[in-house]
């Protein structure tokens, strides 16, 4: 029984030492690789801008945490969840479509469909799970999609954990959920959020964070095998308050992280690796408010970068586009998208389609999922002002 105990101490021990977070260095992966930069036009010359709203019918009490990428066909899917709450056992991951945005400025989508809930999630991984929340939906190089979601096992998101399942028929059907193995010890406190990024390899970046102990950024490096995802993880320096990285690259060895600030500073923190995400600088704090709100961001044909962000330090109830010539300095506000007293607008997420239109997905006050899409003729197009 002794010896039990003392096993025990120091399993919690060691992992607690694995969970502690790095405030002054990131860790390497031993992966190798360029990041794939993609040609992208800019979307058309003329102005475009088009809006749509992603609706529950019924309507259910509370939609969070959406997510979109592009079919090889040009179809748009759209992930989230949603439920009567934040972590209640009713949540569940939501899917719904777009066909390619044409010259309409409104954008109709499908009624959204149910893939993974608390009761299908234990089925397929075989074990217990109390809730579902955060989901990431994408493509890989072979067309495959992938779905990462959040399970939570005990407790509340700290207790979480990823999985993955895919689908090679645009997600009308999906292989079984499998868990992703992060961690030598409890293998838990893994979350999802960002974009991922491809590499020239094959593989994917996918930016993730954790949320034990403390709260810091890390990535994993997936090589899809099929129906499975291998996984390697690596940390971004990130002390004890920063989460959720967004990852935009430069090139195929530079890359700009943004991410998302817990601490009473309340300012977007960037670092900047120059090797294709292995290595990473020191946090430094940008110009930019930040109201412990996830970011999201995207850069143009002309180099300059892109940010949806909450131009707020204290609260969510305004959501913005800022643009930077270099990603770091110089942001200057093109457009509120939305600003309601008392509301939420929270959550926004960022791609580029292959024709070059940007579409952006928020959590509209709690209730729906707002899509807007626009072209980079809109984008510059927009009388930029200086952010205090």
């Amino acid at each position: 029984m002794a010896d039990l105990g003392r096993r025990s101490v120091l399993a919690s021990a060691a992992a607690a030492l694995w969970c502690w977070p790095r405030p002054d260095r990131s860790t390497g992966s031993s992966g190798d690789g360029s990041f794939l930069i993609e040609s992208r036009a800019d979307g058309g010359g003329k102005p475009f801008f088009a809006s749509g709203f992603i609706d529950h019918d019924p309507a259910l009490p509370y939609v969070h945490c959406p997510s979109i990428c592009q079919l090889s066909d040009g179809r748009l899917i759209s992930a989230w969840y949603a439920g009567s709450r934040e972590t209640g056992r009713d949540v569940a991951v939501w899917l719904a479509e777009a066909e390619p945005v044409g010259n309409t400025t409104t954008i109709p989508w499908s009624r959204p469909r149910m893939v993974i809930d608390r009761e299908r999630a234990i089925e397929q991984l075989g074990r217990f799970v109390d809730k579902v929340g955060n989901s990431v939906i994408f493509t890989d190089g072979d067309g495959r999609l992938w779905l990462v979601y959040v399970t939570i096992a005990v407790g509340g998101w700290s207790g979480s954990s990823l999985n993955a399942c895919s689908s090679t028929d645009g997600g009308a059907t999906w292989t079984r959920s499998r868990r992703l193995c992060l961690s030598p010890f409890f293998n838990i406190s893994e979350l999802v959020r960002a974009a991922p990024v491809r590499l020239e390899s094959g593989g994917i970046v996918l930016p993730v964070y954790h949320e034990c102990i403390g709260k810091f950024p890390e990535l994993l490096w997936l090589e899809p095998r099929g129906d499975r995802l291998e996984a390697v993880k690596s940390r971004l320096a990130g002390g004890r308050s920063l989460l959720q990285p967004a990852i935009v690259p430069l090139d195929g060895r530079r890359a700009i992280a943004y991410l998302r600030d817990h601490s009473p500073a309340r300012r977007l923190v960037f670092q900047r690796s120059d090797d294709a995400g292995r290595e990473w600088t020191p946090p430094e704090a940008t110009s930019l408010p930040n109201p412990d709100a996830s970011v999201a961001a995207v850069r143009l044909s002309n180099g300059s970068m892109l940010l949806a962000f909450n131009d707020s330090a204290v609260g969510r109830e305004s959501l913005g586009l800022a643009v930077s010539a270099d990603g770091i300095g110089g942001w200057r506000r093109i457009a509120t998208l939305d600003r309601e007293p008392g509301q939420k607008f929270a959550y926004p997420y960022l791609i580029r389609d292959l024709s070059g239109i940007v579409h952006l997905v928020y959590t509209w006050k709690m209730r729906r999922i707002r899509h807007l899409a626009m072209n980079e003729a809109w984008i510059l197009g927009q009388k930029p002002e200086p952010i205090a």
